[in-house]
């Protein structure tokens, strides 16, 4: 019998968590026809002797929204076995969006992802106003892997409220109006919508983003149009706290689930450096409800999380309304902000009550990895406690009194966050968890995770053995397929969509860092290629081959109603 793809000899983990098998998988059109015993030709064999052989990587929690209009491969991802991703989380992203408003729907990714204004104005295509419009214009695009949608709220209510979304709750005629647009975006192919109700998620010139100001009311009524097609499923940035879950949030929790009767998922589960364990008080809350049927699943990252940062861009202080001033202005400005006595003494004030989310005084962890000035030299490598100690001032001081000096061009490392290895173990092996948060084609200029699959199978599995394969591979494919509702996805089977990974256990792994300047216009951003990833297939094509393009685009624009 003839195919269009013969893979031999591999060690096959089909993503159902069953032990592995030796075998062979045949494609045809794109679809698996065969698996195990395979005999027969084909146009391309593939001898995966040696090496693992498992269903394409699902990454359900990226921020592409921007980057697929200018880079169709949606790298880093392609490099580590990922085939699928889905975007539009935490209620941002570019649909819908009017196009007298592009700048302000920009802003909100700014300020939430970390992404260079300039590049979204410049690099995005902006050719559509709908979310229908925005799936249909994606789909002209050349894709190198597949791509599903998520509506963020964020931007469905500026569209609706305007200028006033980032100010009150929506209006009876409003919800109406939003109801409406929510279940076109279904009907079109979106995979579900998204909201924050973070205060460290803000949107223009340092306004609440506009889905912390969604009612019950609008969330309910949004949450039926998912129970009444039957499909999708709600993505929410809640915990106030990284490891805590407040009483509110746990209604509101319940209220989605319930009113759509769709799977939630929500963030973040993280081990912080200075609440070891916090996180174990959220699992237990909600285990008797997920436990009863209701799904309701956290993510968890398998990774420390870490970050580069710069006052420029203040992200990691967006949380205090001490800084709310400082985002979206002139450098000139933001200096001028950063000089003032009364600036400083308000953070200061904040800092004692413990105010932030994802910095609270932390100073410790906060270290120096840039500098322009030469004799800023020794304070390279040195946390801000240190800087403060050698200059005789305050941690607030030391801060702010060197990116002043250095005109905002000074670089941070904050780590606070999945350090204790004990804990990450606890996390990723808990199995109420969805194992994700690569945040991948965010926070372009201070950290690149996209590379969760291969830590998870460098890490967890080759190095520390706390996850058998069987079991990551599991939860990195029929896992998020079945959360999402991919029902051809993340399994090897016959009739299964050909979307698949070769790799080698020994060697895979994400490789170091990079800094690479290939942003429309020319602008930086960091990268991690992968190691050990022998060849990804998309849609039964042969689309990487170690760690090479094979010059074919063979991802779609995946549809829910069809997924």
């Amino acid at each position: 019998m003839s195919f269009d793809v013969l893979i031999k000899n591999a060690r096959i983990c089909d993503g159902t968590g069953a032990p592995t098998f030796q075998g062979g998988v045949a494609i045809r059109e794109g679809t698996i026809v065969e698996v195990g015993n395979v005999s027969g030709s084909a146009r391309r064999e593939i001898d995966a002797e040696g090496l693992v052989l498992a269903p394409g990587f699902i990454d359900h929690h990226t921020h592409y929204d921007a980057q697929i209009s200018w880079d169709p491969l949606l790298t880093s991802s392609c490099w580590h076995g990922v085939t699928s991703v889905v975007m539009g989380n935490c209620g941002v992203g570019v649909a819908p969006c009017r196009t007298n408003e592009r700048g302000i729907v920009a802003w909100d990714l700014v300020n939430v992802e970390a992404m260079p204004y300039e590049v979204l104005l410049n690099g995005v295509s902006w050719a559509w106003e709908s979310f229908p419009e925005y799936l249909a214009a994606i789909s002209q695009h050349p894709l190198g892997i597949n791509a599903g949608f998520l509506v963020p709220l964020s931007a469905l209510r500026f569209f609706v409220l305007g200028g006033e979304a980032a100010e009150r709750a929506a209006r009876p005629e409003e919800i109406a109006k939003m109801v409406e647009l929510l279940r076109q975006a279904m009907q079109a192919g979106a995979f579900g919508f998204s909201l924050s109700t973070l205060r460290q998620h803000i949107g223009y010139q340092g306004r609440p983003l506009s889905s912390r100001l969604a009612s019950r009311e609008e969330l309910a009524a949004l949450a039926g149009v998912l129970r009444e097609v039957g499909y999708g499923a709600i993505e929410l940035a809640l915990t106030r706290t990284a490891g805590m879950l407040a009483e509110d949030e746990l209604e509101l929790l319940k209220l989605l689930a319930e009113c759509s009767q769709r799977p939630v998922t929500w963030l973040a589960l993280l081990d912080r450096t200075d609440m070891p364990y916090v996180y174990r008080e959220a699992l237990e809350t909600v285990a008797p409800y997920i436990k009863s049927g209701m799904r309701i699943h956290p993510q968890v990252t398998p990774r420390p999380a870490r970050a580069y940062h710069n006052l420029r861009t203040p992200f990691i202080f967006a949380s205090f309304a001490s800084w709310k001033e400082a985002f979206n202005r002139s450098v000139e400005e933001q200096l001028a902000l950063y000089k003032t006595p009364a600036f400083r003494n308000a953070f200061r004030q904040e800092l004692k009550g413990k105010g932030g989310v994802v910095f609270t005084g932390q100073w410790d962890r906060l270290s120096v990895v840039r500098v322009v000035l030469p004799d800023h030299n020794v304070f390279l490598n040195k946390s801000i406690e240190e800087v403060a100690m050698l200059t005789g001032k305050d941690p607030v001081d030391a801060l702010l009194d060197l990116v002043v000096a250095e005109n905002l061009e000074t670089g941070f490392l904050f780590a606070a966050t999945n350090t204790n290895p004990d804990a990450v173990q606890e996390l990723i092996t808990n199995p109420h968890v969805l194992i994700g948060l690569s945040d991948a084609g965010a926070h372009v200029d201070q950290s690149c995770n996209a590379g969760v699959p291969t830590y998870l199978l460098h890490e967890w599995v080759h190095k520390r053995g706390a996850l058998s394969l069987e079991e990551a591979v599991r939860r990195l494919t029929v896992e998020p397929a079945d959360f999402l509702g991919l029902r051809k996805k993340g399994h090897i089977a016959p009739g299964m969509d050909a979307d698949l990974v070769i790799f080698d256990l020994d060697t895979v792994k994400p490789c170091p860092l990079e800094w690479v300047n290939d942003l429309p216009g020319g602008k930086p951003r960091i990268i991690e290629r992968a190691e050990g990833i022998v060849y990804t297939l998309v849609g039964g094509k042969v689309f990487f081959a170690r760690g090479e393009h094979q010059g074919v685009y063979p991802g779609k624009v995946m549809r829910s109603f069809a997924a």
